[in-house]
């Protein structure tokens, strides 16, 4: 064969072949992805496998999408594939327990009537006189359930397969989880007057409305709904004997418990309502429960968040040992409720969960502090003392506090002669399963103020409370998916790097404030003599005024020379990161692909001789 015409037929081949694969890779590869990121978020989880090979009931999946309005915007038209692919990777896991059914809802059809009235979120498009798209999902079980995702946005990419999962889980399940609450806390659920229902009041209490059925007990309930699948008490009020009675058979029966205590609640003393105290509020049944929270509060100095303070009339940023984080060295590693909490947990004035050592239970810690740690009294803690005070009269224990903990076992009654109500009525003495309970010494985690910044959740303290009712409910594959929830990442370098400076500062600002304290008690000494003597403004008392404004000065100079300097290394370690991920990393890759071909046309020349 000649040349030439071996050419054209081997370029033509090729053509062939380009075309093919491309078709091939349209229809057959069009799903498949490479996940890179660290926890797999990205890929369709074991756990949700497993969830949906284990269905019992069918499921209609109807996603409403408007392609061809969306079809402008790359980001959607690439997201709303990858939801469509996922969606049917869901149905082909399900053993044909899942129909997915896509619907276009067209401007003025049924079908648009339709999506608004399942409770689509209409997307608005880029120009006014645009119709408004649909990109929705809802799921119907055969028995008139129906779970709604009424927008779905590709800023929630990462959560995506949860929202998805927890939806089919939802309409798995024959009844919710549900959810009873004591508590004294109107700033967190509140009864609506109007209505009679439930109003929530803080962000978390909304998501556990919206994950469960939730009811609040009046402050005088007599007795505690016999289908409530696991029980929160948070700093109630003092129970009277009749209603720590309700509780303690509740507990014998093999109800879940959640309970928390604080000894100094923060948010109640800035006027959120609620009791300050809530350590004794349950009387007899910690005890007999084997453990208590302690009354006094814990400070944490190595965990401590920065806040505002004054000092000297100027507003400071400095850590304050009352309010701190719990990071990873604090979160059991080992137990499902902790330990996917990678943006750790804000409290603040927590008191430590103290073992009794009962022999018939078991006592596991979820939350411990650092060692940098010291006790205070819970009044002190509630007059504002500022981060200053505090150091001033550091005394670091040198141990670990727990702050939260899991008690498994079996109990006695703490009311042996009976129902306090009706001695004669007849009640359980011993546990008739086992129980479980838990405990933590603080309420104020649940505030919005103390994890949720502008730019969302600083803090895992709404994952922490839906875990741990997860687990005590059972519903461990929840606990598993929201792990895999996406988390922002800190600079690590730069954190420590700001939290080291932050002490410094602190330092420097208390060096003021004591050369300022001993400045004015001189002034004063020497204006009480000048004045006993009768005696105006001397020569001497100039000059040790002129000296004291001299000795601020400077101290105000070094302390501005310190916060420059924290923001020099701060900024400088930035930029050393920037320059290091954005060229250094490629620089380093081009180098290694310039000596590969370097080598490879060596080993090529050897071989030619």
């Amino acid at each position: 064969m000649k040349r030439p015409l071996f050419t054209r037929l081997t370029a033509a081949l090729l053509c062939v072949l380009f075309l093919c694969s491309q078709l091939i890779s349209q229809s057959w590869l069009a799903s498949l992805r490479l996940d890179t990121t660290q926890d797999q978020l990205y890929s369709l989880s074991d756990d949700t496998k497993a969830m949906l090979r284990g269905m019992k009931q069918p499921i209609e999946m109807r996603l409403y999408l408007s392609r061809e309005a969306l079809i402008e915007d790359p980001v959607m038209r690439g997201f709303s594939q990858r939801v469509a692919d996922l969606l049917s990777i869901y149905a082909s896991e399900a053993n044909s327990l899942i129909k997915l059914t896509e619907v276009d809802p067209t401007p003025f059809s049924a079908r648009e009537d339709e999506a608004i009235k399942a409770g689509l979120t209409p997307i608005p498009g880029p120009r006014p006189d645009d119709a408004a798209a649909y990109f929705g999902l809802v799921l119907k079980s055969p028995y008139g359930r129906q779970v709604v995702l009424p927008v779905l946005d590709p800023q929630d990419e990462a959560s995506l397969e949860y929202r998805l999962s927890r939806a089919v889980m939802k309409l798995q399940e024959t009844e919710p989880v549900r959810v009873s609450m004591i508590t004294s806390l109107p700033w967190f659920i509140a009864p609506d007057p109007a209505s009679g229902a439930v109003r929530p009041m803080a962000d978390l209490a909304a998501i556990l409305m919206q994950e469960t059925e939730l009811s609040l007990l009046s402050p005088d309930f007599q007795a505690i709904p016999t289908a409530t699948d696991v029980l929160i008490v948070a700093q109630p009020e003092p129970l009277t004997d009749a209603q720590q009675f309700v509780l303690d058979q509740f507990v014998l029966k093999g109800g879940k418990l959640l309970l928390l205590l604080d000894p100094a609640s923060t948010v109640a003393q800035d006027g959120g309502g609620g009791l300050r105290q809530g350590t004794q509020a349950l009387g007899r049944l910690l005890q007999t429960w084997g453990f208590s929270v302690q009354g006094d509060v814990i400070a944490d100095r190595r965990f401590a968040l920065p806040v505002q303070t004054g000092l000297s009339g100027r507003t400071a940023i400095a850590p304050q040992p009352l309010i701190f984080q719990v990071l990873a060295s604090g979160l059991n590693q080992d137990q499902a409720i902790t330990r996917s909490l990678s943006q750790g947990v804000h409290l603040a004035t927590p008191g430590e969960v103290v073992s009794l050592g009962q022999t018939r239970t078991s006592f596991t810690p979820l939350l411990t502090s650092s060692t940098d740690t010291m006790r205070l009294e819970a009044s002190r803690a509630l007059s504002g003392a500022s981060p200053q005070d505090i150091e001033l009269d550091w005394q670091s224990s040198g141990q670990r506090q727990v702050l939260a903990a899991e008690i498994r076992g079996s109990w006695a009654t703490a009311f042996p002669s009976g129902d306090p109500a009706n001695p004669q009525a007849s009640t359980l003495k011993r546990s008739q399963a086992p129980g479980q309970i838990l405990v933590f010494g603080d309420v104020d985690l649940l505030a919005d103020s103390l994890y949720i910044a502008e730019g969302g959740a600083v803090a895992d303290n709404a994952r922490l409370i839906l875990n741990s009712v997860d687990y005590l409910a059972g519903r461990d594959q929840l606990l598993a998916l929201r792990s895999r929830m996406p988390h922002p990442r800190t600079l690590v370098v730069v954190e420590k790097l700001r939290q080291a400076a932050q002490v410094r500062v602190l330092e420097e600002e208390q060096a003021l404030e004591s050369r300022l304290m001993l400045a004015e008690t001189r002034l004063k000494e020497i204006e009480a003599k000048d004045a006993a003597k009768g005696l105006i403004a001397s020569d001497v008392t100039n000059t040790e005024l002129d000296q004291v404004r001299q000795d601020v000065q400077e101290a105000r100079t070094r302390l501005r020379a310190v916060q420059e300097g924290v923001r020099g290394d701060v900024a400088r370690i930035k930029t050393r990161l920037i320059v290091i991920t954005s060229i250094l990393i490629p620089l380093l890759i081009l180098l290694a692909g310039l000596l590969m071909q370097v080598l490879r046309r060596r080993q090529q020349r050897r071989l030619a001789r």
